[in-house]
């Protein structure tokens, strides 16, 4: 089952939760229990030393030491026929009697028992033969240390939960944010595409009307309606092709994506550019094998439209550059003319949906005014980023960098 985009960040958000919850948690709950360990390991190494550094009178030694720090130790005389005498007895009780064999292997180090009895201790070899054997039980630092990982396992299961909860919130409120504004962008792109349909559709009608009441009686002035209305048919049909190209760009699916070698196609728009366009001074400069991810019919209509927008808005003898090159992972193509470029203000303005640029690139010339907007479209698709500046050559500079299939 695929996880939505929603899903992931909550699943992503909750394990991080639970991770660093319980990896903190469990981290200082186990660092108290071996600093536990160590406190009542140290109490027992000290107390042999001290037992040790007194010769023939080990036993006083080790029962003087624990009276005077206070610790809280069992003292045993293990004799050499295996009895055991309590000297001093732990306020926690140690049920379990040591043999001879155990003493004797504790001497160099503190044992414990995998019997699960929790009892730590370590003996001295005395005179006589007889061991002093200093025990402790370390049942109190186990159940401390079973008490705090059961209460960072609740407080792991609190924070996951406030956790879900907090990303479910803003998740939900960034919804409703996202969809405020897709409605706000859907209600102004209806109102421009109603807006740029109005006119074409006003014309028509008028002309409709003022033939069918015999109002235009001339067979010239026929002639010159049917024209008309013929021109603002073919306008309407290519608002609609590119309104419906726009919401083909729209929905991610739609179309598959594949590896496009970037340096062809704009060598191939270019060329049949340079052929259209005798009378034009074009330069050509494209550096090979570059290629990258998107949808072939798309990139097209992106060069298409930036190369149709040239000719259709510049004079017929303005220069024309096409340049693409790679700067370490992006593709840079910018293709430039010389005509009259654009008003200071649209440099800097955002490109969307049936925004123009110049009133002076009027209806006459066919455009749907959607041209800069498919543009956009195409390169945000492909995660590139598109932007317009003032051309070297004197008019409008089209820079669009796109990330590269491989560097």
């Amino acid at each position: 089952m695929k996880l939505s985009s929603t899903g992931r960040i909550r699943l992503v958000s909750l394990a991080t939760a639970i991770l660093l919850t319980s990896g903190i948690g469990s981290f200082l709950a186990i660092g108290s229990y071996r600093a536990d360990i160590l406190a009542i390991d140290t109490s027992i190494s000290q107390t042999i030393a001290n037992a040790a550094s007194e010769n023939s009178q080990e036993l006083s030694a080790a029962l003087f030491h624990i009276d005077e720090k206070s610790l809280d130790l069992s003292l045993y005389l293990i004799s050499r026929d295996g009895s055991q005498t309590t000297v001093n007895e732990s306020t926690k009780l140690i049920n379990h009697t040591f043999t001879y064999d155990e003493a004797s292997n504790a001497v160099r180090s503190i044992r414990s028992f995998d019997d699960g009895s929790n009892i730590r201790y370590q003996s001295l070899l005395i005179s006589g033969g007889d061991y002093l054997l200093i025990a402790s039980s370390s049942q109190s630092v186990e159940n401390n240390l079973s008490s705090n990982l059961i209460s960072v396992a609740l407080l792991t299961l609190i924070t996951s939960l406030a956790t879900f909860f907090l990303i479910s919130l803003y998740l939900k409120r960034l919804k409703r944010r996202d969809e405020a504004d897709a409605l706000a962008r859907m209600q102004a792109f209806l109102g421009d595409a109603s807006h740029e349909l109005r006119t074409p559709l006003t014309i028509i009608k008028g002309y409709v009307e003022m033939l069918s009441t015999g109002q235009l009686k001339e067979s010239a002035d026929q002639d010159r309606a049917f024209k008309r209305v013929n021109t603002e048919i073919v306008r309407m049909e290519t608002l609609i092709h590119d309104l419906l190209l726009l919401a083909e760009l729209g929905e991610s699916g739609q179309r598959e994506s594949a590896i496009v070698d970037l340096s062809e196609l704009v060598a191939a728009h270019a060329e049949d550019f340079k052929t259209l366009n005798s009378s034009r001074k074009v330069d050509i400069s494209i550096e090979g094998e570059i290629e990258i991810v998107g949808v072939r019919d798309f990139i097209s209509r992106f060069i298409q439209n930036a190369l149709n927008n040239i000719a259709r808005h510049t004079e017929s003898d303005a220069p024309v550059s096409l340049t693409l090159k790679r700067n370490g992972k992006v593709a840079t193509l910018v293709i430039e003319d010389g005509g009259k470029g654009l008003p200071e203000s649209a440099y800097s303005n955002e490109v969307r949906s049936l925004t123009r640029f110049d009133p002076s690139r009027s209806r006459e010339s066919g455009g749907s005014g959607l041209g800069m907007s498919i543009m956009a479209a195409v390169i945000e698709r492909i995660g590139g980023k598109l932007r317009l500046e003032k051309s070297h050559l004197g008019g409008l500079a089209v820079i669009a960098e796109i990330p590269t299939y491989r560097e």
